[in-house]
């Protein structure tokens, strides 16, 4: 079985990635993103006990039906065997051309998402210090995924952790598994929506990584994408920005190979 995208031409279709959004993501979205340049687009995050335990709602949320929009499937996992169990319903579900399954590019693990309820259950940022868990995770990821895989995070908890750099365990940890691209959003699970990124650790994490870095927060126009660029980033992620503007996929690519505002 050959995956729809290997980890060498992840980026060769462009730069600009749609972020996993809750009750945004779904396949009329994501094509719409997708034909206005939008390289890599992704499900809404996908809880994996939700996934094995074949509940509806959670399999009506993987829905790879048009084989010409580029998809990765975001998992929300906490537990080893259950993200065993999760990467070989997707792996069945390519190998048999079930439709859900069938156009995946990616799998992704989220440890970036601050939401309280996420937290509480020990996944999202709050994984990033449980060292050994996280390794288990990521090996799993690694050894078992039928597809190109990475992971999405955040740079702790709250100030304290990032003061402490715990996500630097975490890019040595992807190093020596070797995924394929690690996102960072660049502040901590306690910052407000408005708080500025951190461009300082993000500069950290990509001079200490062997593996691309996909940047991710206000990424909102030519200049803000080009910035993370610049600094070394593999490709950015685009999230909110997106929802009331599809065309910005388009507007940032036409920046970026024109130096100008698209008009």
């Amino acid at each position: 079985y050959i995956s729809v995208m290997s980890s060498n031409n992840l980026f060769s279709s462009g730069k600009l990635w749609l972020s996993p959004m809750e009750g945004v993501s779904d396949l009329g979205f994501r094509a719409l993103c997708s034909r206005r340049r939008a390289a890599l687009t992704f499900t809404e995050m996908i809880r994996a006990d939700g996934l094995v335990r074949k509940n509806n709602a959670t399999l009506s949320l993987v829905d790879t039906f048009d084989g010409s929009v580029s998809t990765g499937i975001q998992l929300f996992v906490t537990k080893p065997d259950v993200l065993k169990k999760s990467l070989a319903i997707i792996r069945r579900g390519i190998e048999e051309k079930d439709g859900r399954f069938s156009n995946l590019s990616v799998v992704d693990l989220n440890f970036g998402c601050p939401s309280p309820e996420i937290i509480k259950l020990g996944g999202g940022p709050a994984m990033l210090k449980r060292t050994e868990r996280m390794k288990e995770l990521l090996t799993i990821l690694r050894r078992d995924s039928p597809l190109p895989c990475g992971i999405k995070i955040r740079l702790g908890m709250n100030e304290r952790e990032r003061q402490q750099k715990v996500y630097l365990r975490i890019v040595e940890m992807v190093n020596e598994i070797g995924l394929d691209y690690l996102t960072v959003h660049p502040k901590v699970a306690s910052d407000d929506s408005l708080a500025p990124i951190d461009f300082m650790a993000l500069q950290d994490i990509i001079d200490r990584s062997s593996v691309p870095i996909v940047g991710n927060g206000f990424v909102v126009d030519g200049k803000s994408a080009e910035r993370m660029l610049k600094m070394g980033c593999s490709a950015v992620m685009i999230a909110r920005a997106a929802v009331g503007n599809p065309w910005i996929f388009e507007e940032i690519d036409h920046y970026l190979r024109t130096g100008r505002e698209k008009i």
